[in-house]
């Protein structure tokens, strides 16, 4: 199947949306629940038809992270915090190191299919499914020698839930880095596709879809 800029610029907005919530808990202690929820039943989808039913299958859904992802493709904005920014290239990172291990990949895979049972009984964004999203992350990426440091004000990152969300947040942004991945992202495009992104990001947010 052949993939388009828009796929590519739809999976990159998941890895910039999860980047975008981390950097919101970490210094205002908490982030958009619409984003989280998206974010977060992402990582239940295990048979897209196609690379936006990943996202629940509208742009809107995404509105925080094409946002976040077109202000940091245009040149010159400050519309995106270092932090942030900082975390979406994190992921796409820890993306490189997991694609060689697959091991570890169908250990997060074989404990993503455990949270069905979870999901009989709680919302996707109940601290009891989040906690256990956290400690899939815990269990898996964070054994990685290659860990994301995550910055802010430590009232809100020693908060223990606080802590889980953004854990949670985070194995969401790899399984968006994933995707990317599959659709044909490379990080070279961050230099050299810029301007695509930047113009399919903003074709997207204007689409009837986001509304």
């Amino acid at each position: 199947m052949k993939h388009t800029i828009e796929d590519r610029t739809v999976a990159l907005a998941g890895v910039f949306q999860a980047a975008y919530m981390v950097d919101q808990i970490a210094n205002q202690g908490n982030c958009n629940s619409y984003s989280l929820e998206n974010s977060l039943t992402s990582l239940t989808i295990t048979a897209p038809e196609n690379t936006l039913s990943v996202f629940g299958g509208s742009v809107y859904n995404l509105r925080q992270g094409l946002h976040a992802l077109n202000e940091f493709m245009t040149p010159k904005s400050q519309g995106i915090t270092p932090n942030a920014l900082r975390y979406a290239i994190s992921l796409l990172h820890i993306e490189s190191r997991l694609r060689r291990d697959s091991e570890l990949l169908n250990t997060i895979a074989q404990r993503l299919d455990q949270l069905d049972k979870q999901l009989e009984h709680f919302d996707i964004t109940h601290e009891n499914v989040i906690k256990s999203i956290a400690e899939i992350y815990k269990d898996t990426i964070s054994t990685l020698k290659f860990r994301i440091q995550v910055n802010g004000n430590p009232t809100y990152l020693q908060n223990p839930a606080n802590a889980e969300k953004i854990r949670a947040i985070l194995l969401a942004g790899v399984r968006a880095a994933i995707l990317w991945r599959q659709v044909g992202g490379r990080r070279w495009h961050l230099i050299f596709s810029r301007k695509q992104y930047q113009q399919a990001s903003e074709r997207l947010m204007s689409s009837n879809n986001t509304h």
